[in-house]
């Protein structure tokens, strides 16, 4: 026996006298995972998990492009433990990739009532969809200018520091991170800059609220992309400097019925020349929902959203649209709060056609697709 597999047999072994030696209950909740706590409630381990599989369909198939495809989106698996309501360590991975990618690894201190200190890699406070569980989307993905974020890398999972906590009916959160990071990426930190969030919640009742963010960091010199929902671009444009952006954000659930969304823009401090060929970046989407019947548990909602991502006061050297619009219908149907089948109809359009060589939509300025995922969670 090797010493890595001894290793791990002895590992398996202490969490197995250690288990047996505690006393212990264990429970299981359809979508809400395995529990193992204590009976006295001094700690308690959780074991999450859930598989995305898609079926995507394109109408746009320039450069040899597919036309439809199954994909694994994502299988992550979570590890939570949580000992006497003050320490909690939340693992997640992701096995969809070349090889298993920690997706989140942080941990958090209640230090003083409902304030707490967490470290690590963790999702970033700026944008409310972007800390929204991919589990818990309304869409098969994420609007079109935060993905476009997400690229550069920015936003998304970073490594750093964050406090966050309640006050009366607020909700407030300061973040420093390394900023280059991404789910799918466990990389070192590469420059000297830090990025900076901030973000304060009023929450009326509990079916409503509004938020405000802030965000500062500084990028190397890369492109800034418009893309679709699967991450094809129609353009890209050269950016570099500080950037400075804020967010406003409302949700409104009443019953059956939801409405929500968020808008931000990003301005780029260096002037306009061919490395910085934008001056600002606007984003946001609003969507409203309705279930049919039921609810998240076993139910059926329709809902209709309307995205856009905007380059605004360009350089002359940017060739290609500045504005891109997205409009979704689409479903979700919960079943036994473990199996859910959404489907999005989206159709993007461009202000002018994309003048990218090599990309999906080569001399077009719009694009009709289809998402589909099936997915379950234990």
């Amino acid at each position: 026996m090797t010493h890595r597999r001894q290793l791990k047999f002895v590992v398996v072994l202490i969490i197995i006298m250690i288990g047996s030696a505690l006393p212990q209950s264990l429970s299981y909740k359809p979508g809400g995972g395995i529990h193992l706590f204590s009976e006295q409630e001094q700690w308690k381990l959780r074991l999450l998990g859930y598989v995305q599989s898609t079926y995507t369909v394109h109408a746009v198939n320039e450069n040899e492009a597919v036309s439809n495809e199954f994909y694994i989106r994502r299988a992550r698996l979570d590890f939570i433990f949580d000992y006497k309501d003050r320490y909690q360590i939340f693992v997640e991975l992701d096995a969809r990739g070349k090889r298993t990618e920690m997706v989140l690894a942080q941990f958090d201190i209640r230090y003083f009532q409902k304030h707490k200190l967490q470290i690590g890699k963790y999702i970033t406070p700026f944008s409310p969809e972007n800390t929204r569980s991919s589990r818990s989307l309304s869409t098969v993905e994420r609007y079109s200018s935060l993905n476009s974020m997400f690229l550069l890398p920015a936003l998304d999972t970073q490594y750093g520091v964050m406090f966050h906590g309640e006050i009366h009916k607020f909700n407030y959160f300061l973040s420093v991170t390394n900023g280059n990071g991404a789910a799918a990426l466990n990389i070192r930190e590469n420059n000297n800059a830090k990025d900076f969030q901030g973000r304060l919640v009023y929450r009326f009742n509990s079916q409503m609220h509004v938020g405000g963010s802030v965000n500062y960091s500084r990028e190397e010199a890369q492109r800034l992309m418009l893309v679709d929902h699967t991450f094809n671009p129609f353009n890209a444009a050269q950016i570099r400097g500080r950037r400075f952006g804020y967010l406003f954000d409302f949700e409104y659930r009443p019953n059956f019925f939801s409405l929500r969304g968020e808008v931000f823009q990003y301005h780029f401090s260096e002037a306009l020349s061919e490395e910085q060929q934008i001056r600002k970046f606007f984003g946001g989407y609003g969507e409203a929902g309705y279930f049919l019947f039921g609810n998240k548990t076993d139910g059926l909602q329709l809902l209709g959203r309307l995205e856009t991502a905007q380059y605004r006061q360009t350089h002359f050297s940017l060739e290609g649209p500045s504005k891109m619009y997205s409009f979704i219908l689409g479903n979700n149907w919960y079943k036994d709060d473990i199996f859910r089948l959404q489907i999005n109809l989206i159709y993007e359009l461009a202000d002018k056609n994309s003048a990218l060589q090599n990309t999906r939509f080569t001399g077009r300025d719009s694009a009709f697709e289809i998402l589909t995922m099936l997915q379950l969670k234990f």
